[in-house]
């Protein structure tokens, strides 16, 4: 038997490494959410998970771990999600799919990340598509939030900002300009900004089947203060009250759910 080659054992050993790391990666994040200083688990180790998910073409596991990574992790999720929207072949699926990069990091509270995926995935796609017109908007200094877990919503950053996002308008991707729109909209934080927002885009909102609603909503809440409606069944409602009393008082602490804006990892919208 041939002595494998420094290659061949190279490769084997790369192949073994992430084998083991794909197999342990969960054990891993809740040893280190348990022990470390990070609920959702360390960044580094959500980092290199998901740049061996993504380079075995696992986008789902992928995403879910580089939305919890490190200042690396939004280039590596906007290559992932862009590398996926090519193989559709579809122009007209780009937003669904930058937006699989945008919403969770949105929802996890790091509203730079989501900005840094917007302006990667629209300046490869504008890069690879020449046909593709679009005008670029300069948005002026983008806002930077905290991430104290304490406050909610996100409050911004009294560090220095970071460089201006440039937006792009694309005439035939109208649910791409909404996405970027929408981050503009956090930089301000104006609930009827937000409001008119999906109000100008309803009918193009209609084309995702209500795909976006519950990130939307979350959003909503968490960065322009508009609370999530409790949900009701009033026939389950009217049933209860004959049962159980009618108008008792609520019992102190109970109320509408509240998202917080540095909640525990919520899953990638579910676009696909």
């Amino acid at each position: 038997m041939t002595a494998l080659s420094r290659q061949q054992y190279s490769a084997h050993k790369s192949l073994m490494e992430r084998h083991f790391l794909e197999k342990n990666a969960d054990p891993f994040r809740s040893w280190s959410s348990r022990f470390g200083d990070f609920p959702a688990g360390d960044p580094e180790l959500h980092h290199v998970a998901g740049t061996v998910f993504a380079d075995d073409h696992e986008p789902y596991d992928a995403e879910h771990h580089l939305a919890l990574g490190t200042r690396e992790s939004p280039t590596a999720l906007a290559n992932l999600e862009y590398n996926w929207y090519t193989l559709t072949q579809e122009p007209h699926t780009a937003p669904l799919f930058a937006a699989r990069a945008i919403f969770p990091y949105l929802l996890v509270g790091n509203v730079r990340a989501a900005n840094q995926c917007y302006s990667l995935f629209t300046s490869k796609l504008s890069s690879s598509n020449p046909g593709l017109t679009f005008q670029e908007v300069d948005s002026g200094p983008m806002t930077t939030f905290s991430t104290d877990k304490t406050t909610s919503p996100p409050q911004p950053s009294t560090k220095s900002k970071p460089p201006n996002l440039v937006f792009r308008v694309h005439a035939s991707l109208p649910l791409l300009n909404f996405l970027g729109l929408l981050l503009l909209a956090i930089q301000r934080g104006a609930p009827e900004l937000f409001r008119t927002l999906k109000t100008h885009y309803k009918e193009q909102l209609k084309e995702v089947d209500g795909m976006w609603d519950e990130a939307l909503a979350q959003v909503g809440e968490m960065y322009f203060g508009i609370r999530i409606p409790s949900q009701s069944n009033p026939l389950m409602d009217m049933m209860g009250s004959f049962l159980m009393g009618g108008n008792a008082p609520k019992k102190q602490g109970q109320g509408g759910r509240r998202i917080e804006g540095t909640a525990s990892p919520a899953p990638a919208p579910a676009v696909d």
